[in-house]
């Protein structure tokens, strides 16, 4: 049996745009060593403190005051193309993660680019869990349901910028939107063993 870090997306969020690069033979010690990294969790937000990065001040966008990468990290382990067992956890960069302001709204913006992250990994783990309990253990269906998935957080996430910058009421619009989104989820919610 043998283990493998098959896919991880890195997710870089600017204040008014979102884009996902895809980082294939991601290597965890790159980037999300374990004092450098936030796994989401309901219960600890993100402050401005965690934002430990270098800015970001060569785009040519009108207003770029802050920057998040987080990752929805999808580990796997296979037999001959057949998944055994996975872990997608929704992680917060610190290090690729800055801002050159500390206003409370641009945060919550930013937290909830994390948010969503979290929305679409939970996205993952019940598709996933659907695909076991249809004993489908077949690698590249899961990798196509990954795939697919990403997309579509790339999709809301620009929709999302699109909807709500430089407009508070609309950000609370979005803010209740994915909270409920995600408690519709609460069975897939990762819980790090500890």
């Amino acid at each position: 049996m043998k283990r493998r870090l098959k896919y991880g997306i890195l997710i870089f969020v600017i204040i008014i745009c979102s884009s996902t690069i895809p980082n294939y033979g991601y290597s965890e010690k790159a980037c999300c060593q374990e004092e450098n990294i936030i796994l989401w969790s309901n219960h600890r937000k993100l402050k401005w403190e965690d934002f430990k990065g270098v800015p970001d001040t060569s785009h040519s966008v009108l207003v770029t005051v802050a920057g998040t990468t987080s990752v929805i990290n999808f580990e796997y382990k296979t037999t001959e193309s057949i998944i055994t067992s996975y872990k997608i956890e929704s992680i917060f960069v610190k290090n690729k993660s800055w801002t050159l302001t500390s206003d409370t709204q641009v945060l919550a913006h930013e937290q909830l680019h994390f948010d969503i992250t979290e929305l679409y990994a939970r996205r993952i783990r019940k598709a996933f869990d659907s695909l076991k309990s249809r004993k489908n253990y077949i690698e590249d269906n899961y990798v196509k349901v990954y795939n697919r998935n990403i997309m579509q957080k790339n999709e809301l996430d620009d929709l999302y910028d699109n909807q709500v910058y430089g407009n508070d009421i609309n950000q609370n619009l979005w803010i209740k939107k994915i909270s409920n989104e995600i408690l519709k989820l609460k069975k897939y919610e990762y819980l790090p063993d500890d």
